[in-house]
């Protein structure tokens, strides 16, 4: 599920979004001036978009060059300079 909120009523509700993004794994964009100007999302589910991006890169690196078979996902994630703190 997903919402979109103008950033003044996003301030007003700030705590309860970001709960709700946190337990209810919503995704809630809020706008400024009627442009999507940010995300609210679980921190699992950015998690889990860096692991699928890291995946996808190597996937298209692996098409185009020749590359190591068996690498570790974490050691993939270490190349791309995407390693989670």
């Amino acid at each position: 599920m997903s919402d979109t909120l103008p950033i003044t009523e996003a301030r007003a509700k700030f705590g309860s979004l970001v709960r709700r993004a946190s337990h209810a794994r919503e995704r809630i964009t809020i706008t400024d001036h009627g442009e999507p100007a940010a995300v609210l999302i679980n921190p699992q589910e950015l998690a889990d978009l860096e692991d699928a991006l890291a995946l996808a890169l190597y996937r298209g690196r692996q098409s185009t060059e020749t590359a190591a078979v068996g690498v570790p996902h974490d050691e993939v994630c270490a190349r791309l300079g995407l390693e989670r703190g």
